[in-house]
């Protein structure tokens, strides 16, 4: 049986009527299904306790992307770049992060999902990288296709992660203007871009948390490496050993410039 993987719902409107909906983005469902996962959305209910519900039946818990996180999560005041927040989502995702983590339920936390699980463990975040870290590439370039490789990122050695990917260094697609900052407790950097952004992170006392800064929902039909995180995922959820790939040379891919 496939392994069922959660993917938390976000609030938007539908185009043209405004008719309020949740949803998330098609390519988490489609990344999460070739990697043998059944993916359900899960809605944000208005009655949170109802989720106890629901949780025993997951295998496992997709943080997607999305708007920023409140500052006042990690005791700070809102950056005036900091861009529109929900405190409601927050709380919903925090609940079904805090679970996961209680349980050791697998996790993957994609941008929003990263810094998320950064927090919610006591750590801190970038409000603003471009004003905040100094000599910081660019990293919002939302004004690209979302499959646009901007950067490499180098894994750190004997990590989860580079376990996982098999390689030292990818390229990746960058869409954030936030970042981790100060890492959160039992929180690993496992991969970092040239000017030194985190861009993975693995707790390292849970059976598979990952986090992932860019987009591989995005790239996992074009990079090969991120469909075997998405395997791996979904290999965990399914309480079978995380397949290791062997280590292969450095990608010989370039980020666009």
């Amino acid at each position: 049986m496939r392994p069922v993987i959660g993917v938390p719902c976000q609030a938007d409107y539908r185009a043209g009527s405004k008719r309020p909906i949740y949803g998330n983005n098609r390519a988490y469902i489609h990344a999460v299904e070739s990697a043998g996962g059944l993916p359900i959305l899960i809605p944000m209910l208005n009655d949170l306790r109802e989720l106890e519900e629901l949780l025993p039946r997951l295998d496992g818990i997709v943080f997607s992307g999305g708007i920023d996180l409140q500052p006042s999560l990690y005791g700070e005041q809102p950056h005036p770049a900091t861009e529109e927040v929900d405190a409601r989502l927050d709380e919903f995702e925090m609940t079904l992060a805090n679970w996961a983590l209680q349980e050791d339920i697998p996790v993957l936390g994609v941008c929003r999902g990263m810094q998320l699980l950064n927090v919610l463990l006591g750590g801190t975040l970038y409000q603003d990288i471009s004003d905040q870290y100094p000599d910081a590439l660019p990293h919002c370039r939302r004004e690209l296709p979302r499959t646009a490789l901007t950067h490499t990122v180098t894994i750190e050695e004997g990590t989860l992660t580079q376990r996982v990917l098999g390689v030292r260094e990818l390229p990746m697609n960058s869409l954030h203007h936030q970042a981790v900052k100060e890492p959160g407790k039992g929180v690993r950097i496992s991969g970092r871009s040239p000017d030194g952004i985190a861009e993975f992170l693995e707790v390292t006392d849970r059976r598979f948390v990952l986090g992932i800064q860019g987009h591989p929902e995005e790239l996992f039909d074009t990079v090969p490496e991120y469909l075997h995180l998405f395997e791996a995922f979904v290999r965990a959820c399914a309480h079978l050993p995380v397949a290791e790939k062997e280590p292969q040379p450095t990608l010989l891919v370039r980020a666009n410039s």
